[in-house]
């Protein structure tokens, strides 16, 4: 019976202990990793202003994440597609032009993000947060192939390059569980900077560049590396 309470005993010690130990691991966890999914929808040329949504998957590090200003590393791949099939216009000398009416722009994306907690609480955070980074995009046609390779669906002389600059902003929530793991939600938009993310550019139908609307479930991980 007494070794029966000894073993009962060194068993208890050993368990608070390990949750002290673990306590201050969690202490020690500045960093996040964190996992995105959700849609991405576009506006531009062809089709109307965010009607049509693919999957956005994203991945990123949040540094210092228990201060209410801090930094985030974030990568995104994604697909945007868009589709206007009686889409005319005319060049310069009136004369009916032939541009692409779809167009399928695959993404991959990287940048650093500055977050403010606007809502800083123990479990509950609300964010807003702006960034800068690098966007390239591979738009082509209903057949699989490149339009950036297709002069004839552009005005003469008209050219452009598939990696531009983004400028993303973005507002989310996250609540926090007690393991210091947390869920969360986030729209934004991406902000490339590139009109011809379909393709089109002089022979758009809409001034301004292209863009992204994003919506993104969340996984955050604590990480002590």
């Amino acid at each position: 019976m007494k070794n029966i309470v000894f073993i009962a005993v060194l068993l208890f010690c050993f368990l608070e202990s390990q949750e002290i130990v673990a306590q201050d691991s969690l202490s020690q966890k500045r960093k996040e990793l964190h996992l995105g999914i959700g849609p991405a929808s576009y506006s531009g040329d062809l089709g109307g202003s965010y009607s049509s949504s693919s999957l956005l998957f994203s991945a990123g590090l949040k540094f210092n994440k228990d201060k209410k200003f801090h930094g985030n590393v974030r990568f995104s791949l994604g697909t945007v597609t868009g589709q206007e099939l009686d889409y005319t216009t005319t060049d310069n000398s009136g004369v009916t032009a032939t541009p692409n009416t779809f167009f399928e722009s695959s993404f991959f994306a990287i940048n650093y993000e500055a977050h403010y907690n606007i809502v800083d609480k123990k479990r509950v955070k609300v964010y807003i947060s702006q960034g800068i980074g690098l966007f390239r995009f591979t738009p082509k046609d209903e057949s699989g192939k490149g339009l950036i390779d297709q002069p004839s669906t552009r005005p003469l002389g008209e050219s452009y390059r598939n990696l531009t600059l983004q400028l993303p902003t973005q507002i989310g929530a996250k609540y926090y569980l007690s393991n210091d793991f947390a869920f969360g939600i986030q729209f934004g938009l991406i902000n490339p900077i590139t009109d011809h993310l379909d393709n089109l550019g002089i022979w758009g139908n809409k001034n301004g560049n292209d863009n992204i609307l994003t919506t993104q479930f969340q996984l955050f991980v604590p990480v002590s590396f």
